[in-house]
């Protein structure tokens, strides 16, 4: 060991386990004090490489509640991870004294240590006592990543019964598929304990079989405030689905039960010095008058549903039914990641002053008379734009125009300069840090942010003040249990919503754009995945869509009571469930659609009671999923899974009429379109994994 660590005195051993054991150290030269954890190959097979595994983790963590590691070195079979040096002992040690104040304090720290180690998709899968460490300054620190697991491509399955069995969630111990909600059933379990000086379920329990248990099942400690069990016991449900949504929501509504139960000034007595975001500070230090109880959000999730596979596309081109056979086959995104969340991709398609919403969908196209002369068609512009290794799931201009963002299944979002329409190009390197496919990306409407989501539910934010240097601002954040599939912002660019796979519409306050905080309202209604979120030109309605087949629509004022915010639901008729929709400028007319192929128009000008209007837009041959109005509110156009984007006359909504043929060129699946702010431009995103322009009529 002195030999592999020159730089470094050793000292007396501190610890010891089945890994191996740690030893005191200091740096020579930087007279800093270190822990050095050691393990020898001959330990155990298999260790040595988790070891390595969790240096990697550990090194690219950077948060104040989670131990630093400083270097790592392997000779021959010898394997040291050199970290800070925590003086202050563990959690264990300290146990019998925590006050409850102390526990709720602990509870906050390591909930958002998990949270900054969720957001890079890594699960730590041992969280206990023993592996909270105190500093000699009293600062928590979550340690022990040795058997952490990162969140790949593939489901994050328990290979083996790995963690310490009273800690372990059902699905840890049965082997099943691990997500955030495993850790966060661990750091209840510890909380329960501190709290109760006794385990909530039976430890004697054998680890090959999975407890079955329900928080009503628990007794509640005795003298614990009912606000501050009832978050406790929220993370002890037996369905990870029942569990808080995050890490982050966890922390959120145990600092608002600890200021509702203790009052002012609990953080000071509870002995923990805590380094948290503002918003969870703010929740755990309200004025008197602003503390309330924790929201508990929805439980019972159902399945997501699986919609098409790849291998019938072809077929969809000669068949105005083959939607029918589509709806027991695979979506597209889950192919390369089956076993892991699956959720639609959304195309999140913004119209300057929106006011028709609209959804795409099939069926005949009616001859109607009109005195209208169709314009000619679009022209392609230019090669197609590439880069992206995946298909292309949604695009969005920025407001003046200049550039245009392009989100993939490859987990990256572009940033491609347009100024020049026939020689679009690459600004900057990708947008990366997703761990999953980004499935939606949109402009705020003053320029200066770009939001997006991925299949794993997290949400990012961008400045994109300076284009050509853009950089994330804050941590990711969310509120939703599966993955998020469309975002909008609001035309003040002050509010944020989001639509999920989970069923659910969740608005964010992003005026400060580093750390969002949720305004605390979920939406919530429909019974199956929300495809697409929009806002009215005027900020006044938000539109909901989802595979439930309805589109509601909402009241987006925060004063108002929450049985009013739903203003009316629509049954669109849509067979297999509505797609995306989009809000043209009018004011007074929406649409919809989605899988059987059809455009439907409604006549919103009274909000809570909207009507059809005119007869559905007909012409694709399959589901028209993208759908997007021009800015000056001229032309409506959709692009279908029969790889054609079509376009239309809509001056008089009430008889849109066709604007040339078809636009095909090569065209795979359209997933996205969006109009330039001056509607000379449309660019739609493929499942080519390509990006292409046409020049307008």
């Amino acid at each position: 060991m002195a030999a592999a660590l020159p730089a470094y005195e050793l000292g007396d051993q501190i610890g010891a386990g089945a890994f191996g054991l740690v030893l005191a150290g200091r740096h020579r030269r930087l007279q800093r004090d270190v822990a050095i954890k050691v393990l020898t190959a001959g330990r155990r097979a298999g260790v040595a490489a988790d070891f390595a595994a969790e240096a990697v983790i550990l090194a690219g963590l950077d948060h104040p509640h989670i131990v630093r590691v400083y270097d790592c070195v392997e000779v021959g079979d010898l394997h040291l991870i050199v970290m800070e040096m925590l003086s202050g002992g563990t959690l264990a040690h300290r146990q019998e004294n925590m006050s409850q104040q102390g526990t709720c304090a602990v509870g906050l720290a390591v909930a958002e240590a998990l949270s900054c180690a969720h957001s890079w998709g890594v699960l730590h899968r041992d969280i206990k006592p023993d592996n909270v460490l105190f500093g000699s300054a009293g600062l928590l620190k979550l340690g022990d990543f040795g058997i952490a697991k990162l969140l790949d491509r593939e489901a994050a399955t328990a290979s083996a019964v790995i963690g310490t069995p009273l800690f372990m969630a059902p699905e840890q111990i049965s082997r099943g598929r691990l997500a955030p909600a495993t850790d966060l059933y661990a750091l209840g379990v510890m909380l329960y304990l501190l709290l109760a000086r006794t385990a909530p379920l039976d430890s004697t329990i054998p680890t090959q079989v999975p407890w079955r248990n329900s928080p009503h099942d628990i007794s509640p400690p005795a003298g614990v405030p009912e606000e501050v069990v009832r978050v406790i016991l929220h993370a002890l449900a037996e369905i990870p689905e029942d569990r808080p949504p995050s890490a982050h929501a966890f922390a959120l509504d145990l600092a608002r039960a600890a200021a509702s139960a203790y009052g002012p000034g609990w953080i000071a007595s509870s002995g923990i010095s805590l380094q948290v975001g503002d918003d969870v500070r703010a929740a755990a230090e309200p004025s008197a008058a602003a503390v309330r109880r924790p929201t508990l959000p929805p439980t019972g999730r159902g399945s997501l549903p699986q919609l098409f596979d790849d291998s019938n596309r072809e077929r969809s081109r000669r068949s105005t039914s083959s939607h029918r056979r589509h709806a027991r086959s695979r979506f597209w995104l889950a192919a390369p990641v089956r076993h892991r969340l699956a959720t639609v991709v959304t195309l999140l398609v913004l119209a300057v002053g929106g006011t028709i919403l609209v959804s795409a969908a099939g069926g005949d196209l009616g001859s109607r008379p009109d005195h209208r002369t169709p314009a000619p068609s679009a022209q392609i512009l230019g090669r197609p734009m590439t880069g992206h290794t995946a298909s292309v799931s949604a695009v969005a201009y920025s407001p003046d125009g200049d550039v245009l963002a392009s989100a993939s299944k490859d987990k990256t979002v572009r940033l491609w300069d347009v100024t020049d329409r026939t020689k679009p190009h690459l600004l900057g390197k990708p947008l990366t840090g997703h761990p999953a496919g980004v499935i939606s990306v949109v402009f705020s409407p003053d320029g200066r942010t770009l939001a997006s989501s991925d299949l794993d539910g997290m949400i990012r934010l961008w400045d994109v003040t300076d284009k050509s240097k853009p950089f994330l601002l804050g941590q990711p954040f969310t509120r939703h249990t599966r993955g998020v599939a469309s975002l909008a912002f609001s035309p003040d660019s002050q509010t944020l919503a989001s639509g999920s796979s989970d069923s659910t519409v969740q608005l964010w306050n992003v005026t400060d754009r580093r750390r969002p905080s949720h305004l605390g309202q979920l939406l919530t209604g429909h019974t199956d995945w929300v495809i697409s979120v929009v806002f009215s030109g005027d900020g006044r309605t938000l539109a909901s869509a989802s595979l439930d087949t309805t589109v509601r629509l909402w009241n987006t004022s925060y004063t108002a009571n929450p049985s009013e915010r739903l203003l009316s639901t629509i049954q669109t008729g849509h067979t297999g469930g509505v797609g995306l929709v989009a809000f043209a400028s009018d004011g007074q007319t929406l649409a919809s659609g989605g899988k059987d192929s059809k455009v439907r128009l409604w006549n919103i000008t009274e909000r809570t009671k909207p009507s059809p209007l005119g007869q559905p837009l007909t012409g694709h041959t399959n589901t028209a999923w993208a759908v997007a109005f021009s800015p000056n509110n001229r032309i409506l156009a959709s692009g279908g899974w029969d790889h054609q984007i079509r376009l239309w006359d809509v001056t008089d909504p009430a008889t849109p009429l066709p604007l040339g043929p078809p636009l095909e060129n090569g065209l795979e699946w359209i997933w996205s379109i969006s109009f330039s702010p001056d509607s000379r431009t449309l660019a739609a995103g493929s499942k080519d994994n390509m990006i292409r322009l046409w020049a307008l009529p």
